[in-house]
């Protein structure tokens, strides 16, 4: 099993360039004008790049058994998440549009760009396919049953499905299964290297720079701001507690392959996806709840990721073959 310094010195890079990219929005370098092309360039060819580099020809996923365990525990996650973060908001009496919003932004963990380094760095790049497989289940939910419940009800981001990664995924399960193919040719695979090599940097440099946005917006990270205690420390119960916990017993219980154990592992140890942020800003939710609840769990998580990643694989002896 992988020692403490060892998970330690995994983390310790996600969390300097994600720093990086905090002190080049705080010293004017990465501008605010340039997110929305920047994401554009990961979501449409950085991280399609990176898919393409890991999923084409890979023996890991020749099981469909195993594709669709590592779909379904993905969803499964997310289902858990939301109840609870929902329940938990509940019992704290919030608005109801706070609860709806307090439920998506503290039931999804950061499921792609953190944890991905850390997985690499722990296991190698033969985990990498089945956490793909993992996020996609938990987009599936992400953009059905998170967006239904911001919403209320009243509709979900079915059309969202059909995004570039979703698609480039698609396309190469099925040119492995069906057409068999080998391999890409050097003049094709050297560019995609490149490319998604990039993907996972560049993307924590984006997460730093939003970071940074949301912690100058003082009014609605405040502890004190409108007597929002509870929220947080609700928010750190159940993101970094409670949900990490279940997530973990889960790992214990299900019979599930050493590899899909160990992706569980890290994604206990996640705080609170940057993403949802967005669907808030999108679907009317309540942005000040959203903020609060994200940017306490990150900065906790800089402490809490290590000593979680120790435990989980310590209890769910996944640390080793």
């Amino acid at each position: 099993m992988p020692s403490y310094i060892t998970i330690f010195n995994a983390c310790i890079p996600v969390f300097v360039v994600i720093a990086a990219g905090y002190w080049l929005r705080k010293l004017g370098v990465f501008s605010k004008n340039a997110d929305k092309s920047l994401l554009g360039i990961v979501l449409n060819l950085l991280f399609p790049a990176f898919i393409i580099h890991h999923l084409l020809d890979n023996v890991t996923l020749g099981s469909g058994a195993l594709i669709a365990m590592a779909v379904i525990t993905g969803g499964l996650t997310i289902i858990i998440g939301l109840s609870l973060a929902y329940l938990a908001a509940r019992s704290i009496r919030m608005e109801k549009n706070r609860q709806r919003t307090f439920a998506v932004a503290a039931g999804l963990q950061n499921y792609g760009f953190i944890p991905i380094p850390i997985l690499l760095a722990l296991f190698g790049k033969e985990v990498i396919p089945i956490q793909l497989m993992f996020s996609t289940g938990l987009e599936i939910v992400l953009w059905t049953a998170a967006v239904m419940m911001l919403t209320g009800g009243k509709s979900g981001g079915w059309k969202n499905l059909l995004n570039t990664p979703l698609i480039t995924t698609v396309v190469c399960l099925l040119l492995n299964a069906v057409f068999n193919v080998s391999s890409l040719p050097e003049i094709i695979s050297q560019p995609v290297f490149m490319l998604s090599s990039c993907a996972v940097p560049i993307s924590l440099l984006l997460i730093g720079a939003i970071i940074c946005d949301l912690l100058q917006g003082s009014s609605v990270t405040s502890v004190a701001d409108k007597g929002k205690l509870p929220e947080i420390i609700m928010a750190i119960s159940i993101r970094l507690l409670l949900l990490p916990a279940l997530m973990l017993l889960l790992t214990c219980l299900l019979p599930l392959p050493l590899e899909l154990k160990r992706i569980l592992v890290i994604q206990a140890a996640m705080p609170a996806a940057v993403f949802p942020i967005l669907l808030v800003r999108r679907y009317g939710g309540d942005i000040a709840t959203a903020v609060r609840t994200v940017t306490v769990t990150m900065i906790i998580s800089i402490f809490s990721i290590p000593p979680v990643i120790v435990f989980g694989l310590w209890i769910t002896k996944s640390g080793t073959p």
